[in-house]
């Protein structure tokens, strides 16, 4: 990771003086071509070369939005591939009902403090932390695999892994927030959570916000409930198998013990 380069992505302005210099001698250089005598025309193509070869130079301490969108999404790929592997989960242990669902974002609620920010060109507000998420839901559990980084730390890099039983979760929500900058910007970002049966955060990250955000919180809600009294019916049902079990070993004479087997 480039971490220099993504610092000047930051706090750099737009347009460096530089970067206006290389543009007006590629401008010039450009105009005196169609202007000057053919004989000349050499010399302001070297102008506009030279010009060119300036704006790259300078453009090309810091990264871009391209740049660190690329970083990111990069740095938190293969999410789900992990999580399979970790806890040996597969395609056919997937709910039906509900298909993994994948959050990431960058974060405006870090634990450490927000050092830097910066609405991109391309209109996105980025900070330099980002966070991604892969959930998979299986008939038993909620398996959890994520990875949350800096972009100009490469110290700050780690894994988040978990695993939940149903009856061990909530609720899942979606909250929307309002960042405002040091220089007064404001804008609106969402945090996702899910919640655990006390009601703790199990969950709590910054993610990009789209039309299926908020049917993935509804899914989740209503995969929680309706595993929750399917896994309980369970355990309330082989808890009365064993009780009926205990009960008739009780009743059963010594000598005919071994006749007795738990349906």
């Amino acid at each position: 990771m480039e971490t220099k380069r993504n610092v000047k992505y930051f706090i750099a302005p737009p347009i460096s003086v530089l970067t206006i210099i290389g543009l007006v001698v590629t401008a010039v250089a450009v105009v005196l071509f169609f202007v000057l005598k053919e004989n000349s025309k050499i010399y302001t193509i070297l102008g506009i070369i030279a010009g060119l070869l300036f704006l790259i130079f300078t453009s090309g301490g810091k990264s871009n939005d391209t740049d660190i969108e690329y970083q990111a999404r990069e740095l938190t790929k293969g999410l789900q591939e992990n999580s399979m592997k970790k806890f040996e989960v597969y395609d056919k242990n997937f709910l039906k009902q509900l298909k993994p669902i994948d959050l990431a974002g960058y974060d405006f609620e870090a634990k450490e403090e927000v050092k830097y920010f910066k609405k991109g060109a391309d209109g996105t507000p980025r900070t330099n932390y980002f966070a991604a998420y892969n959930l998979i839901f299986t008939g038993e559990k909620m398996y959890v695999y994520g990875r949350r980084l800096s972009l100009t730390d490469e110290s700050i890099n780690e894994d988040i892994v978990a695993s939940y039983k149903y009856t061990e979760l909530s609720k899942a929500e979606l909250e929307k927030k309002v960042f405002k900058s040091e220089k007064g910007e404001e804008f609106d970002y969402y945090v996702f959570r899910i919640f655990g049966a006390k009601n703790e955060k199990i969950i709590e990250t910054c993610i990009d916000y789209g039309a299926d955000s908020d049917k993935a919180v509804d899914d989740i809600n209503r995969t929680i409930e309706v595993r929750c009294v399917e896994l309980i019916k369970r355990d309330q049902e082989k808890a009365e198998k064993l009780r009926a079990f205990r009960e008739k070993v009780l009743a059963t004479p010594i000598e005919d013990i071994e006749e007795v087997s738990f349906n």
